[in-house]
């Protein structure tokens, strides 16, 4: 056995979490209302944090000593609440003995369950080397994987089953070859480079590291710590240096192969305040940096890709640009049973690359679930991605045959873990 289990009790005030100050009005009356559905639930509830996202509400209170985490949509329904589990004896044996199987040298930590509108399942929360990892389980002791339970989600999996039939893609995008579960430092994945054959290098949006990921061993192999704070949105490498983005447009330069220390910081001019996108073409020899942003003062609404050479970062020219009103009118004719009534879609890029069979650039969007494809003559292809499978999409790298990656970002202290996707090319 993995020991007992062991819930800490928090006391605390109660914490708002604004994203963005011009909200607060909205967030206020989504906070009071938050509040009215936790009292009726609970009367003598104890509200320890409450977080506003992206089309749901996360709310941690006591009830009678037991704490409980509760998600609200924006009509105030409950779409999951989480508390202490109980697991029965003869399940929680057959989840130790996956366990100890899977994840040897991992300490048991805690145990919660999760209930949804139409399922419950186990949260098991593992710990090896200051990093935390979350695995699932049904009820009956088998793995499980739980899919975004977010409410804005504009198509799924279901509702695209019939429009890629009608329009066929590349990859099997509703059906991934492959999913590797990311530990919890990796949680919020925001760009991905594949190193070998069975590495992939990844960056996450709130520590200045780069972590190595071995595919086969699924477990992260190496750290290099190469910068404290930031906002860090993509990484690509060209031979033994790696380039890593931060999203005011600073790109942070060094030898991953012989790191010592050494690491240079070169911000890279452009018109926009907010950049996701980054990758070295080798044909080329040139570095592409996509912008998420529309420019600062420009009249319609358009995302620009920028190029320039690795050893002259600080000197930018516009590769090309993107028309998001382009990719609304492609997204119209060839999906109208699913964006029929639909206000504009956005497509605010979070990451580029560059096929290596095509040459075609695939440019990534995690608002909207989008990508887009761009040959020679501007933009050939759209394909609209299902967030219960995809939550915040924010990575591509391509294998030298075409195989694709994308890596999804996952539910911040939620029940959705980042994620790398396989796709094998058709």
């Amino acid at each position: 056995m993995f020991g007992k289990l062991y819930v800490p009790i928090f006391t605390g005030i109660l914490t708002i979490v604004f994203s963005v100050v011009s909200c607060r009005a909205q967030s206020g009356k989504a906070e009071n209302k938050a509040i009215e559905k936790i009292k009726a639930i609970c009367p003598s509830a104890e509200f320890i944090e409450m977080e506003l996202k992206n089309g749901y509400t996360e709310v941690e209170f006591l009830c009678n000593g037991e704490t409980i985490e509760v998600g609200l949509n924006d009509d105030n329904e409950i779409i999951y609440q989480e508390r202490d589990a109980q697991i029965p004896e003869n399940i929680q044996g057959k989840i130790d003995k996956k366990l100890s199987k899977s994840y040897e040298g991992w300490i048991f930590d805690e145990a919660a369950i999760v209930e949804t509108t139409d399922t419950s399942f186990y949260k098991i929360e593992m710990v090896r080397g200051g990093m935390e990892q979350n695995i699932y389980f049904t009820l009956e002791g088998k793995y499980y994987r739980p899919f975004n339970m977010a409410p804005d989600e504009n198509w799924t999996v279901k509702t695209l089953v019939e429009a890629y039939r009608n329009n066929p893609a590349p990859y099997q995008f509703l059906k991934p070859n492959e999913i590797f579960e990311m530990p919890e430092v990796l949680r919020e994945i925001s760009g991905i480079a594949l190193a070998s054959e069975n590495s992939m290098f990844c960056v996450q949006d709130e520590v200045g590291a780069l972590f190595q990921y071995d595919l086969e061993k699924d477990e992260v192999s190496d750290v290099i710590r190469f910068e404290d704070l930031g906002d860090f949105e993509d990484i690509t490498i060209d031979g033994t240096m790696a380039y890593v983005l931060r999203s005011d447009g600073k790109i942070f330069s060094f030898n991953y192969k012989n790191f010592d220390g050494k690491v240079s910081q070169t911000m890279a001019p452009s018109y926009c305040t907010d950049i996701e996108g980054l990758f070295f073409d080798s044909l080329g020899e040139k570095l592409y940096m996509a912008c998420k942003s529309r420019p600062v003062n420009a009249k319609k609404e358009i995302r620009l890709v920028y190029e320039m050479s690795p050893d002259k970062i600080y000197e930018t020219n516009i590769l090309f640009t993107i028309d998001v009103e382009e990719i609304n009118k492609m997204l119209s004719n060839k999906y109208p049973e699913i964006t029929q009534g639909s206000s504009m879609f956005r497509f605010n890029p979070s990451a580029i690359a560059v096929h290596p069979v095509t040459g075609e650039k695939y440019v990534l969007s995690a608002t909207d679930r989008l990508l887009a494809i761009f040959g020679k003559n501007g933009l050939k292809d759209v394909f609209p991605l299902p967030s219960d499978a995809y939550y915040k999409p924010e990575g591509l790298a391509f294998a030298k045959n075409g195989d694709l990656y994308i890596s999804s970002e996952g539910i911040k202290n939620g029940t959705v873990s980042g994620r790398i996707l396989l796709f094998k090319m058709n």
